[in-house]
Parts: structure tokens; C-alpha cells; sequence
């Protein structure tokens, strides 16, 4: 049988996807030895380290459940304010950015706000990631039509994604991801982030940084990838990929018909 077999390659490095750790894993589940609610609890403590809202008593922490839950108990805890679970979460629906079709349809029906929880709060929404923004966008329209909120604060407990995904995961183009279009050397990353929370209709928004993720999963940075944070890949294979993604960014003005992979 050995015979048979060819070695794919000689390079001993590793490169764990951290989003295994912040979305993809089941919470109770342990990967490399490290513990996922851990990760996600981390990231939680992080962004109330990194918050800089005023908080008052009308203030509270909502999760986008499932995922995000340990995070935002965490940052809750942080704060000193309520976690409150004021969107439910309809279980026959599954995870929307890697399901296709219309996705914008799919995300309405997956959470129901609850005006009881919502009315007259200044929410602090966490989020595990924001992707395409689908599930943002209606997320923020029903809490503050339904759920009749004061104020919405986004909170992703993970930095902004800014590259395409090449190894399995359906994200391979740039244009169809939220953050890059607002990317701009001229500005800096408080103005970003305040372009995209208009674009939300969001009171405000804020990443954690890139430095967040390798402290909550506990591991050096070099033995994750983290391609789509920062375009650097490890693989030769998916830089090349991610050199005609953004040439086929640049040249379609964002609006990519096809897969990366396709056009090559």
C-alpha cells in the first residue's frame, strides 16, 4: 500500500485555522489541547478590555447566539453588566454564511429579537464574526424595529476579515466580504470602523485586534493560520490564489462573478 502513497509535502509547520476555535468547533469541545469555551471566553475578556463605551444602567451585553454566548458572558462579567439573551435563535436554521442561496432571507428567520429584553437598552452586541455582514444587517434592522433598542453597539470578537479562504471554507473572493471595501491607508482604524457601522446602521462598531486571537487560543501566532485577517498564507499555493483574488478585486472594482479557484 505504501507504495502507492506520495508525500504532499516535506514542511513541518503548522498552521491551525483559528476559526475552529471562535465559530466552527461545538463549545464543550477541547482541539490541540485547548479548551473552545476557553478561547471564546478569552476573547470576551478581551473586548471589555478594549471597550471604551460609557456604561450606564440601561446598558447590556447581548450575544448573537449560539457561538458568541461565551464571549459575551465574559465581556459581561468584565463590565459589571447583564448578559441577557435578547435574540432567539430558531434551532432548525443552520449557519448562514456558509450556506448559499439567499442568504438575507435565511438570516430573518433564524433570530426572533424579544421587545421585552430589547426596548429602551443601549445593547452591546457581540458577535463571533462578521463575514459578508448579511446576518448583521438584519440583526441590527429587527432589533431596532422589533426589539425597539435605544442604541446598538456592534462587538466581533475577532478581527476584521480582509482575505478570502482557500482551504475549504466558502469565502474565496474578495469582494464578497464586509471589511476590505472600507480599507483605506489614508484613514485610520477608528475612522474604518466608524464607515462600517453607518454602513450597518449601527451606533457604533469595534474588532478586536489581530493579536487577540493567538492569546485566546493560547497558541504562537505561527502555528495559525490567520489568512484571512492579514493575506498572508501558509502555503505557496494560497498566496498565489490570494495574488489573483485582489488582482480580480482591483480590475472588477469588488464585484467578482466567480470563485478564485475557477479563474485560474
Amino acid at each position: 500500500m505504501e507504495r502507492f502513497l506520495k508525500r504532499f509535502s516535506d514542511n513541518p509547520r503548522r498552521a491551525h485555522c483559528f476559526f475552529e476555535w471562535i465559530y466552527f468547533a461545538n463549545v464543550a469541545s477541547t482541539l490541540d489541547g485547548r479548551s473552545v469555551y476557553l478561547s471564546r471566553k478569552t476573547l470576551g475578556e478581551e473586548l471589555a478590555r478594549v471597550e471604551d463605551l460609557k456604561i450606564d444602567d440601561t446598558t447590556i451585553v447581548v450575544p448573537v447566539p449560539d457561538t458568541s454566548k461565551a464571549a459575551a458572558d465574559a465581556m459581561a462579567y468584565k463590565l459589571g453588566v447583564p448578559s441577557i439573551e435578547g435574540l432567539i435563535r430558531n434551532r432548525y436554521s443552520g449557519r448562514t454564511f456558509i450556506e448559499t442561496g439567499d442568504r438575507k432571507a435565511k438570516a430573518a428567520a433564524k433570530y426572533t429579537p424579544l421587545p421585552e429584553v430589547l426596548e429602551g437598552r443601549r445593547v452591546l452586541l457581540v458577535e463571533d464574526s462578521i463575514v459578508r455582514s448579511t446576518t448583521m444587517r438584519v440583526l441590527i434592522s429587527k432589533i431596532r424595529e422589533i426589539g425597539r433598542a435605544k442604541e446598538i453597539h456592534v462587538r466581533v470578537a475577532c478581527p476584521h476579515i480582509t482575505a478570502p479562504c482557500f482551504y475549504g471554507i466558502d469565502m474565496s473572493t474578495i469582494g464578497e466580504l464586509f471589511a476590505p471595501k472600507f480599507q483605506n491607508d489614508a484613514q485610520s482604524t477608528d475612522q474604518m470602523f466608524a464607515e462600517m457601522a453607518a454602513e450597518l446602521n449601527a451606533d457604533s462598531l469595534r474588532y478586536l485586534p489581530v493579536e487577540s486571537i493567538a492569546l485566546a487560543v493560547d497558541k504562537p501566532a505561527e502555528q495559525l493560520c490567520q489568512a484571512c485577517l492579514v493575506g498572508e498564507y501558509p502555503t505557496p499555493c494560497g498566496q498565489k490564489l490570494y495574488d489573483i483574488a485582489l488582482e480580480n478585486y482591483r480590475s472588477s472594482s469588488g464585484d467578482e462573478s466567480s470563485r478564485t479557484y475557477e479563474t485560474v
